[in-house]
């Protein structure tokens, strides 16, 4: 049992959110400015839209070997903490030189830094959770983390964004900013040699040769007897395919479909997204008591009925109702989907499946959007939710061949 203070484990998560906090800050920024900045030296959209799946491409290929490589280094610091010490000043020098980029050159490099730093400390970041968390907290703690990170990007919107009428340079140098308070945060917090399960005496120790590689980990999980992890990522693939494609595409769907102006219809996705910082915490204690499955299914379907019912419905009030409803379901599902899955892999290799896990999310990040717009193309807009409910009942489906019981693959030595 790690040794922890009652309430120690909230101030660690706190800590780790912090930069959950900054990351999702820095990532509204990112993506609602990056655009007008590179508008200014390239006319083409085809080529700003390439640039803008940048941070994607490295989520699937530099994240992950990153997330591994924590798994097999070993320092005075710990296993995770390094990483973050290392990427996290790199990605906060080149997140502030973003908009002071005078040539197209400067900004394309500090691009290209950002997003390989941040793809440096993301899943070992992450990893860290679980490391130091017991097992009956982490839906807590990953709500916390959730909430943080929503906020983060509620702030980004609501508080830094109108800052850039008055310097172009101060949201992304407060932004910058909060992500080195962070690590300051968790270097003075998380003694993580003496927290992670990691450095218990009765914890095996990384010998496995195939520890850290990321193509293991993915044969292990698709040739287990156990389909559940199999499952639980088709699954975590399907339902952030659904919500990543709404999200991307909802302000162009309330201007062409629902008659509304951009704000009217930014305002009220809103809706779903307060509920779902508002329910990050409350979903993780419910899947902590009343496990985790029975919550992510309650959750799927729950946002299953809400991308129902507001392909039909047109009254404004029950419209923003039904959004409630679907974030709150979001956030039982997301909250407890890591959790669920982070309880079923070698203790020793939390990394390098996190690595994979956030690989699969991008992933569906990447791809949910041109499929939403196809379905349109084709369709009209009238048909603009059907995909994800398709997404959602394919998510809800794989949860039937997922179990309760709790078995950890084991490492392949072959």
């Amino acid at each position: 049992m790690i040794n922890q203070r009652p309430s120690g484990w909230i101030l660690r998560t706190s800590a780790i959110g912090l930069v959950s906090l900054g990351g999702q800050m820095s990532a509204a920024l990112y993506n609602a400015y990056l655009p007008i900045f590179y508008g200014a030296f390239i006319a083409s959209n085809t080529l700003i839209g390439l640039v803008m799946i940048i941070d994607n491409i490295a989520s699937l290929t530099i994240q992950p070997y990153f997330a591994g490589l924590s798994d097999r280094v070993d320092t005075k610091l710990g296993r995770r903490i390094p990483f973050l010490l290392a990427g996290i000043p790199v990605a906060a020098l080149f997140f502030a030189m973003i908009p002071r980029a005078r040539s197209l050159a400067l900004l394309f490099a500090a691009t290209i830094l950002v997003n390989t730093a941040g793809a440096a400390f993301n899943s070992p970041g992450y990893a860290l959770m679980p490391d130091i968390t017991p097992r009956p907290l982490r839906s807590r703690a990953n709500g916390i983390l959730n909430m943080m990170g929503g906020l983060g990007a509620v702030i980004a919107f609501l508080v830094l964004s109108p800052l850039i009428r008055r310097s172009r340079t101060l949201p992304f140098d407060i932004a910058s900013g909060i992500l080195l308070g962070a690590l300051v945060v968790i270097l003075f917090v998380i003694r993580e040699r003496r927290l992670s399960q990691l450095y218990l005496a009765d914890q095996a120790p990384a010998s496995d040769v195939e520890v850290g590689r990321l193509l293991p980990a993915a044969r292990m999980v698709v040739l287990s007897r156990d389909r559940t992890l199999l499952f639980l990522m088709l699954g975590a693939l399907a339902w952030v395919a659904a919500v990543n494609g709404v999200q991307n595409m909802f302000t162009r769907y309330g201007v062409q479909h629902l008659g509304l102006d951009p704000a009217g219809a930014t305002s009220i996705l809103a809706f779903f997204a307060i509920a779902f910082i508002a329910c990050s915490v409350p979903a993780g204690i419910l899947g902590d008591r009343i496990g985790r499955l029975k919550t992510i299914r309650l959750g799927a379907a729950g946002t299953l009925v809400t991308f129902v019912a507001v392909s039909f419905i047109r009254d404004a009030a029950l419209y923003r109702l039904s959004l409630i409803i679907g974030g709150a379901g979001w956030a039982l599902v997301i909250t407890n989907a890591y959790p669920f899955f982070v309880d079923r892999i070698p203790a020793a290799q939390t990394g390098t499946f996190t690595g994979l896990w956030n690989a699969t999310l991008a992933l569906a990040g990447l791809v949910s959007p041109p499929i939403y717009g196809a379905v349109v193309d084709v369709f009209g807009f009238g048909a603009f939710f059907v995909p994800g409910v398709v997404f959602m009942a394919a998510g809800i489906a794989c949860t039937f061949g997922m179990t309760t019981q709790t078995r950890p693959l084991r490492a392949s030595r072959t």
